[in-house]
């Protein structure tokens, strides 16, 4: 399996971020691992990135998160320019088995994933074998 490169973890839970971050650390399927507490700092890394030439290769994304929520980074997301989101892979993670979230998932062209919490090994490397084969 090749090593991308960064990955952002964007959830308001620390403890989930501390989680998602061991676990793929162990797997070593990325050099770099950011986390965001919300939609609004992910935009804002993904911004400092864009700066940097850098964007990150996949982005896992909860849906209930304070000041920014999974959809309405979504909504942010959609209308950022081009260089910063071509080629990113964004999975939301999320515990919701409500029916309406999946629903309103499928309405967003930058969303590649949706998947239940919680994340193990073998859901990761399916992940990046899926989406970066």
């Amino acid at each position: 399996m090749k090593q991308l490169e960064h990955l952002l973890l964007v959830d308001d839970d620390p403890t989930t971020n501390f989680f998602n971050k061991h676990l793929v650390g162990k797997v070593r399927a990325f050099k770099h691992i950011h986390e965001a507490s919300n939609g609004k700092e992910a935009l804002e890394i993904i911004k400092e990135m864009n700066v940097k030439g850098t964007q990150p290769d996949m982005i896992l994304l909860d849906i209930n998160m304070p000041i920014m929520d999974g959809f309405e980074f979504l909504d942010n997301y959609s209308v950022l320019d081009e260089s910063m989101k071509s080629s990113v892979v964004i999975c939301m993670l999320t515990t919701s088995l409500a029916k309406e979230d999946l629903e309103r998932s499928k309405k967003y062209a930058v969303l590649d994933d949706y998947i239940d919490k919680p994340l193990y090994e073998a859901k990761i490397l399916e992940l990046i074998e899926k989406h970066f084969g």
